[in-house]
């Protein structure tokens, strides 16, 4: 009877020993998975998406016939984030392929990772053309003309500010300055607002050949919705484009936004 139940306490044991060791290696593949990532583009999924809708030029006669379709995009993506070897894989219009083409290689990336470091890696991103969703978009967001009077730099390149020509740096397309902008169209958000959050947000982006804004990341955060209004107004800024050897290029840009607490909201007339 005594070894019936040793027996028993045994096996008992071992359920619980296997138990035990699944749970451990679920958790340890878990673990693993959380460190592998796919290669994302450097301002996030949604701004990319933004990005892509003010940039997106869709191909006259489909647009006409409401045609709509992707266009899958392969490259290459480097340990560092570069983009190469940039292929059309599919294609539902030969007119959309370069377009799409263009816009990715367009975009900085975060390169995969694996347990943690990054990696090489074949990726594929797809170009959405949706004609009802295209004139959706641009009823409700205003057509800026820039006014560009030089030809275009097609490397996809992109320069500091110090690389630039003399007084060739980027500059707002109205004419007036950073400073006025954000004056103007600044919104304390309420959240900061409420919980006395101040400071200042950093950002870096790209001002593209076309003097729109790409490739938005915060490089200081604040929180409380500074983030988000700072990215706001970038996003919202037209320039006309740095120069070098007689070429509109992309540049690197860095821009300052400090939200403090008893400086004047422009937009509702209140001090905080």
């Amino acid at each position: 009877m005594y070894k019936l139940q040793f027996n028993i306490l045994i096996m008992n044991t071992l359920k619980r020993i296997k138990v035990l060791v699944a749970i451990v290696c679920l958790f340890f593949i878990s673990q693993v998975k959380a460190q592998n990532t796919f290669p994302e583009p450097i301002s996030g999924n949604e701004l990319t998406k933004d990005f892509i809708s003010a940039n997106l030029v869709y191909p006259e006669n489909e647009l006409s016939n409401k045609a709509n379709g992707k266009v899958v995009v392969t490259l290459h993506i480097d340990k560092n984030g570069k983009g190469s070897n940039y292929q059309i894989k599919s294609s539902f219009s030969e007119a959309a392929s370069p377009i799409a083409l263009d816009l990715v290689k367009k975009i900085i990336w975060k390169p995969a990772t694996y347990i943690a470091m990054p990696v090489e890696s074949d990726f594929e991103y797809e170009i959405d053309f949706n004609a009802k969703s295209y004139n959706r978009y641009w009823k409700k967001h205003e057509r800026v003309a820039i006014p560009l009077a030089l030809e275009a730099d097609d490397s996809y390149e992109i320069f500091e500010n110090k690389q630039l020509e003399e007084y060739a740096q980027p500059y707002f397309a109205d004419g007036s300055s950073m400073g006025q902008y954000i004056y103007g169209n600044l919104q304390f958000p309420a959240e900061a607002q409420e919980r006395e959050i101040q400071g200042t947000v950093r950002l870096s982006f790209v001002v593209e050949t076309n003097g729109n804004v790409s490739n938005t990341v915060i490089v200081n955060s604040v929180g409380g919705g500074c983030d988000n209004e700072a990215i706001r107004l970038i996003q919202g800024t037209h320039w006309i484009p740095g120069i070098k050897d007689g070429k509109y290029v992309r540049t690197y840009n860095m821009q300052d936004i400090t939200f403090r607490i008893g400086q004047r909201n422009y937009q509702d007339g209140n001090s905080y």
